[in-house]
């Protein structure tokens, strides 16, 4: 599993949840509070489902041990 990278619009990195790779996207969002899910204007349109890259990097980065072994066969 790797790390995804940022998307930078008007200074802000956010990663899309629905564009994660689908364990990812699965696995952040029994972890991340709803009310940590943004909903962003960016240059490219409307997104509803976007989260603050530092809080992305934080889950990946700490608790990637317990997400390999749920998925490991």
């Amino acid at each position: 599993m790797s790390k995804v990278n940022p998307h930078i619009d008007l200074g802000t990195g956010y990663v899309q949840i629905s564009k994660l790779p689908f364990d990812q996207a699965i696995k952040i969002r029994e972890f991340i509070p709803q009310s940590s899910i943004l909903s962003l204007n960016t240059l490219d349109g409307f997104v509803q489902d976007a989260l603050e890259y530092s809080q992305y990097e934080y889950w990946f980065d700490f608790h990637r041990q317990s997400f390999e072994a749920d998925f490991s066969i």
